[in-house]
Order: C-alpha cells, then sequence, then structure tokens
C-alpha cells in the first residue's frame, strides 16, 4: 500500500506515527517474501524440534529472532521517509527488545544527525506483581526528522487547565490576551554576576539580587508596565514579570509521564463503541498520547500518516485536534486484514478483521465529529498482467494476443479504474471526481486534485466520438486518458496534436 501512496504523497505527509507489532517471536502477517515464519526457521536450524520444544538454550541469540523483525520494517520506513515533507518527523512507538536494534536502523534510513529524541512514554502506574524481576511500566517512541535543520521551534499549545492559570488583565489584554507571572529571580546554578544589580520596590527600597534577565531587558519592561511588585509572606518584595496567554507555549519534554496511559485507551474504545464488557482490541494507543505529540510536529493543514493503524487511533487524534484549533488536518490509515482471533471479544462483536474495527471506529468518531472519510480497499489492479503461453503452434499465440489488446481486466470496474489512474498520475485519494456534463455519446470524467491546481480528463469507453472531444476544450496542457481501442489512427493523431494524450 505504501508503494501506492509513494507518487501521489511523495514529500507530503508532515507526520508519521506508528505503533508496529513489537517483536514477542511470533509470526508477521505482514507477507514480505523473505520473512519466513519464525517456527519454521527455528525448526530448520535445529533450535527447536517438530513439537516446538527448544533444542538450544537462547534461541533469541541466534539473530534470526531480530532479523525477521528488522526486515518487515525496513522497507516500511525506508519508504516512508520518502512520503515525509523536509520538516516532517516520524514517530515509532516500541519496547525494550527492539529499541536499541531500531535505532541503529532508523538511524541508517533517516541519519544519526536527524535523530531527534527517545521519548520515554509511562504506560501505566501499577501491575506487574506477578512479574519475577522488574515491572515494566514504560514504552519508547523513537522521534526522527527527515531533515532536523529544516525543524523549527517545537512547543505545545497549553492545555486548558494550564490556560485557566492565565487571569491577569491590562492594557495589553486585546492583543496578548491575559497573563500570569513568574519570578524573575535566577536560580542558582542559572546565577551570573552580570545579572546581578539593583531594584528599586515601589516603597523606594532596593533590592539587590541574581536575575534571569539582562537590566536593559528589566529596564525595558518596566517601562512597558510588564513588571509586576509583590511582598511575600515574610513582607519582601517580590519581583515578577508577565507572561501572556497569547505569546504562551510549552517547550516539549522527553519524559511522558503525565501523559494518558494504556488504561485510558482502552477506556476511550470501550466508550465509543459502546461495550464496556469486552476488550474489542488489546492495548490500544491512547488518544491523547498521539494528540501531543501531533501537536507540536503538524500544522492545521498538515497530512497524518500511520501505517500500522490498529484500531485507528490516530485517526481520532487527528479529527479531535481538528475540532479543538479548527485545523483542518488529514489522516491516511493504513492496516492489513488481520483475522481476529477467532474466540476473542472482537470476533463475537462482528468484527472479522483488525482493519474493520478501525473503520468502525472513524466512523463512530466521525458521526460524532460532523466530518467525513473515505476506505479504500487494496485489490488486485484492473490491468491485465502479462501471461506466459506456452504453444506449440502459431495460432495459439495470436489468439491470446487477440484476447489481450485492451489491457484492462475482464470485469473491470469503472470506479476502480478512474481511481487506479489517479493514482499512477500521481493524484492524492481525496481528489474529486465528476462527470462531465453536455455530452452525446461518450462518459468523460474530470478528476481534480482537492486545492484545484491540476485536473485531467478520462474517458473509458471503448469508442470515442470526435463531436463529443471537441466538447471538452482541450488545449495543450490538457492531459485526456482513454483506452487505446478507443481511438482510430487519425483520430489520435488529432488529439496528440490538440492535448497531452496518454492511452490505457
Amino acid at each position: 500500500m505504501l508503494k501506492l501512496l509513494y507518487k501521489p504523497y511523495f514529500g507530503r505527509v508532515k507526520a508519521v506515527y506508528i505503533d508496529p507489532p513489537y517483536n514477542t517471536g511470533s509470526d508477521f502477517v505482514y507477507p514480505d517474501d523473505y520473512a519466513k515464519p519464525l517456527d519454521a526457521y527455528l525448526q530448520l536450524s535445529g533450535q527447536i524440534d517438530a513439537e516446538g520444544n527448544l533444542q538450544t538454550s537462547n534461541p533469541e541469540s541466534s539473530g534470526r529472532y531480530h532479523s525477521a523483525w528488522l526486515s518487515m520494517m525496513y522497507p516500511r520506513l525506508f519508504l516512508a521517509r520518502q512520503l515525509l515533507t523536509d520538516d516532517g518527523m516520524i514517530f515509532v512507538s516500541i519496547d525494550d527488545r527492539e529499541v536499541h536494534n531500531l535505532r541503529f536502523l532508523m538511524n541508517e534510513i533517516f541519519g544519526e544527525e536527524n535523530f531527534m529524541q527517545q521519548l520515554i512514554w509511562k504506560r501505566n502506574s501499577g501491575g506487574g506483581n506477578n512479574m519475577k524481576h522488574l515491572a515494566t511500566n514504560h514504552e519508547y517512541i523513537l522521534m526522527y526528522a527527515k531533515s532536523r535543520d529544516e525543524v523549527g521551534r517545537l512547543r505545545r499549545p497549553l492545555t486548558e487547565k494550564e490556560q485557566a492559570a492565565y487571569k491577569g488583565r491590562d492594557a495589553y489584554y486585546t492583543t496578548l490576551g491575559p497573563y500570569k507571572t513568574f519570578r524573575l529571580e535566577a536560580p542558582l546554578r542559572h546565577q551570573r554576576e552580570s545579572r546581578r544589580y539593583e531594584i528599586e520596590c515601589p516603597d523606594g527600597s532596593k533590592v539587590v539580587k541574581y536575575w534571569a534577565w539582562s537590566e536593559a531587558r528589566f529596564r525595558q519592561w518596566k517601562a512597558e508596565n510588564k513588571i509586576v511588585f509583590k511582598r511575600n509572606s515574610n513582607g519582601e518584595w517580590q519581583v515578577e514579570y508577565k507572561h501572556y496567554l497569547n505569546s504562551s507555549a510549552r517547550v516539549m519534554r522527553s519524559l511522558l509521564t503525565d501523559m494518558e496511559q494504556t488504561s485510558h485507551g482502552t477506556a476511550q474504545l470501550r466508550k465509543l463503541f459502546e461495550r464496556d464488557d469486552v476488550f474489542i482490541f488489546d492495548f490500544p494507543k491512547p488518544v491523547g498520547l498521539i494528540k501531543h505529540l501531533l501537536q507540536f510536529s503538524t500544522a492545521a493543514d498538515s497530512i497524518i500518516l500511520d501505517f500500522f493503524a490498529g484500531s485507528c487511533t490516530t485517526a481520532e487524534a487527528v479529527l479531535e485536534l481538528n475540532r479543538e484549533d479548527s485545523g483542518e488536518r488529514q489522516f491516511i490509515m493504513v492496516q492489513l486484514p488481520e483475522p481476529t482471533p477467532e474466540k476473542s471479544d472482537a470476533r463475537k462483536a462482528g468484527f472479522e478483521t483488525i482493519a474493520e474495527i478501525g473503520k468502525e471506529r472513524i466512523r463512530r468518531v466521525c458521526q460524532r465529529e460532523n466530518a467525513g472519510f473515505r476506505v479504500f480497499k487494496l485489490a488486485e489492479s484492473n490491468y491485465r498482467t502479462e501471461d506466459n503461453v506456452l504453444a506449440e503452434d502459431a495460432q495459439t499465440y495470436i489468439t491470446h494476443l487477440e484476447s489481450t489488446v485492451d489491457p484492462l481486466r475482464e470485469g473491470w470496474c469503472e470506479e476502480d479504474v478512474l481511481y487506479e489512474v489517479a493514482l499512477k498520475e500521481g493524484y492524492p485519494l481525496d481528489s474529486t471526481i465528476a462527470r462531465v456534463a453536455g455530452l452525446a455519446t461518450n462518459t468523460v470524467f474530470r478528476i481534480a486534485a482537492p486545492d484545484g491546481s491540476q485536473m485531467f480528463y478520462v474517458c473509458l469507453d471503448a469508442e470515442l466520438v470526435p463531436g463529443d472531444v471537441e466538447c471538452l476544450g482541450l488545449s495543450k496542457d490538457s492531459v485526456f486518458i482513454c483506452r487505446d481501442i478507443a481511438l482510430t489512427d487519425t483520430l489520435a493523431a488529432n488529439l496528440a496534436l490538440q492535448c497531452r494524450l496518454k492511452t490505457i
């Protein structure tokens, strides 16, 4: 699927978040030819017998334990990098089993110089009493930029609770909003002799301390009435400066201890599906965690990609963020139709695959947020593939060639062909497809990019009527695509002179 996204979304994705399957030693459902099932390898290499009993004390040290997972990840991360904007970033959730190997892999793909941070997320607060040694309460999120030099200051907006602390109003309220005050005195580790000076208080007394600002900056802010003098509980003067809400943001921290945890993700999914008694999806990431990452890594019109979408928490995070800041972010969720376990709550609830869970989640969130989305299913191409024909006589070859004059498969679907053509032309999945009105015989579609910057025409009829083509008003810059069998030699020559003609 990522290969299909390559042309229309090359260099357009602002942020990628993925929560790939952690390497537990299980087989992967991702069908790479080079990723043989782990048990088959272990049996062939003599590490387990036919019944699955270990024949060696440490099968993980074989290297195959890690290489199968890394081989699955490498091409996906490589393609993901190509999709990122120059200032785009990728976030990968991972646990202790592969974090060190994944970091080496991402250093190779993204460059060690583009490593941003290894975030530590506190996933739960308790439990683990049955563990033999230590209970693991955290996971990691590896954060890389496509080009670190292109990434600006990373800040996130304040939460509602943080904004509520800004209550002061002054002459700057209409432009800067309310304010709160912070102490101007420098902490011990930041004390510098050049910033030790005297400040006169409202009663004429003087205070000499190490301050956080230079004296020149203090004088300027005092002249602008942005300095506040307060007495503390001991009656001593305390100098503070005003910090305004409209210029407030928080620097990002590598330790995510105050984020929503796994239990929140489970509760959110249960509430959305109105099923408090079942586990539709195991260990979904909480919406707040992903929303936090997107707040400082995306703009209001960004495209966000998650190609291990699972229950599609990322989609819900994008939609919630759009509601909160009136953004127009778009999401692309990619998930294989991995079957749910036969006796699982998800299967009992009617979900045959994980992809169906994610689709239903997006549908419910879109209904709540008054938004919309499109669903595409990966299927066999509508174009014929070349068959190897072995025959002893020439007539068999002739018959085969005659049957393959039309490159479209038998039973092709109009809508599927239109979207396939659009992707091949580099148009995104949210392009508009509209039938051209006013034509007497032919059915022609106009496919346009969402921003209206480019468009082309497609006709899938088996025969073109010159009069209908003339009605389109094609020019040298127009792109017209039709089936090769629909063209006569004369019409093909005329169209080639009139516009940019392409054939199927």
